[in-house]
């Protein structure tokens, strides 16, 4: 199926719900695609389940924060359900008579959205339509109602059996758990309501590795979110290289940067950037983006806009003056040769571990043959790997279990990875007579999509080739 990405809004009279639904450009097919999706789960799990949405919207919890903070909603959710707004909670029942899935709201508030805009809410006939009509799902009740409910829906069940998600690691022999966050909480919640009613001991489940293996692979309507992100976060990054020069500070090309994202699309950045000049660059998350930038020196940028709800997520190093220096230039393009490596391995039935070792063998053996063996010394904070070479990229920017265990999974059809190697260090070298001595950070990030055959990057049109940059930072701004 080909999909063209929309930004389409779902509207009623005069009222946007575009801030609190989003429908992943499939328009009027959204009510059956998320539909489907949790019919997919039902099946795969047969059991009773209840997903929690994010507990509070922005400044809820630390006031402080309400400056840059919208609603994301919680991925499982999201990914379920389309609706993007706090306090909404999600019960799945398979095969019952009465019905099968039922949303939680809060009450409508009009108090409330006279501050915060609109909500879907219960107690407005208008708003209960609506979220049925975009969701499809027929039934919608009150949240403070939900622990009734949910043991009413319990005990009419001959299994005691429920399922919910938390974040934790499946590999064997490991037990590793996120317990600081909503989900880990909404668990001891259920937990709690379990112990009175008297349910058997180990009643409660995990679905995480359930809801993974539906929400990993990437549908056709995900894939033209994805390159349309993609677009928008290429678009920015040349016009970007174009005014470089005008920058003579990390703070100033951040907000070039991500203003020209965030003119084209309403749904925010992938994650704060990252603009990192000369030293900054080796230190991998650096946040404080306010140095000054140097004419000799490397910039990493690692930046990326979304799209309804998928993500770009792009790494490029480019030099300040407009032209790699020859030992920049050496560096660079052996982190590119191991990039490119990744890109030519990377196929179903590959684990990402596997493509962990093809990159860092090849960026070492550059190394050995294009920069020691001609004289060239560095010193480096790590051995060998700096950091993976790829991660899960789909609801969430980070996708997939937050501990990788994904790794050594044969990457399947619809996966969207990371092809991101690194190079960080101290360098010198002695070139025609003159010395090269800096620190550097060189890292080049493209988006692959996993498919039976290999893969295609989705980030193709973004330059990354030498003369490629070279030639959009040397070219005067358009008129």
């Amino acid at each position: 199926m080909h999909v063209k990405s929309t930004g389409s809004t779902v509207k009623k009279g005069k009222k946007v719900y575009s801030g609190i639904f989003r429908d992943g450009g499939a328009g009027s097919r959204a009510k059956s695609r998320f539909r489907e999706r949790r019919r997919k789960l039902m099946k795969k799990e047969n059991r009773l389940m209840v997903l929690t949405g994010v507990p509070y919207g922005p400044g809820a919890e630390t006031t402080w924060t309400y400056a840059y903070a919208p609603t994301y909603q919680e991925p499982t959710v999201m990914y379920l359900t389309g609706v993007n707004q706090s306090e909404v909670l999600l019960l799945l029942d398979p095969g019952s008579k009465e019905s099968d899935e039922i949303l939680f709201v809060k009450r409508k508030d009009p108090r409330k959205e006279f501050w915060d805009g609109i909500r879907f809410g219960v107690g407005d006939p208008a708003s209960i339509r609506e979220v049925k009509r975009v969701t499809g799902i027929k039934d919608v009740q009150d949240i403070d109602d939900f622990d009734e409910i949910f043991k009413k829906r319990l005990a009419k069940r001959k299994k005691k059996e429920v399922g919910t998600f938390w974040l934790e690691s499946m590999r064997t022999g490991t037990r590793h758990t996120i317990k600081s966050d909503h989900n880990w909480n909404f668990k001891k919640r259920i937990e709690s309501l379990l112990k009175k009613v008297k349910a058997p001991k180990g009643s409660l489940s995990n679905i995480m590795q359930s809801h993974f293996d539906l929400r990993l692979p990437l549908d056709a309507y995900d894939v033209a979110n994805t390159l349309k992100a993609q677009e928008i976060t290429g678009k920015a990054f040349k016009e970007t290289l174009r005014n470089f020069r005008k920058f003579d500070n990390e703070c100033r090309l951040q907000g070039f940067l991500e203003g020209q994202m965030l003119m084209d699309s309403p749904y925010g950045l992938s994650f704060p950037g990252i603009i990192a000049s000369g030293h900054n660059a080796t230190v991998l998350h650096y946040m404080k983006n306010d140095d000054p930038i140097e004419k000799g020196e490397l910039v990493l940028m690692d930046f990326g806009v979304r799209w309804m709800t998928m993500h770009a997520d792009i790494s490029r190093t480019v030099p300040a003056s407009g032209k790699f220096n020859p030992m920049q230039k050496v560096l660079y393009e052996i982190v590119l040769e191991a990039q490119l490596a990744v890109e030519g391995m990377a196929c179903a039935g590959v684990p990402i571990v596997d493509l962990n070792d093809a990159c860092w063998e090849t960026l070492q053996k550059g190394l050995d043959e294009k920069f020691y063996k001609l004289g060239g010394k560095s010193k480096m904070e790590y051995k060998g790997r700096p950091h993976g070479v790829s991660h899960l990229i789909g609801e969430q920017e980070h996708d997939g279990d937050p501990f990788r265990d994904y790794g050594v999974e044969p990457m399947k059809p619809g996966w969207l990875i990371s092809n991101e190697p690194g190079l960080y260090g101290r360098f010198r070298w002695k070139h025609k007579g003159k010395v090269y001595d800096e620190e550097i950070g060189i890292r080049i990030e493209d988006n692959l999509l996993i498919t039976k055959t290999g893969c295609a990057n989705l980030s193709k049109g973004i330059p990354k080739r030498v003369a490629e940059i070279e030639r959009l930072m040397a070219r005067p701004r358009r008129k």
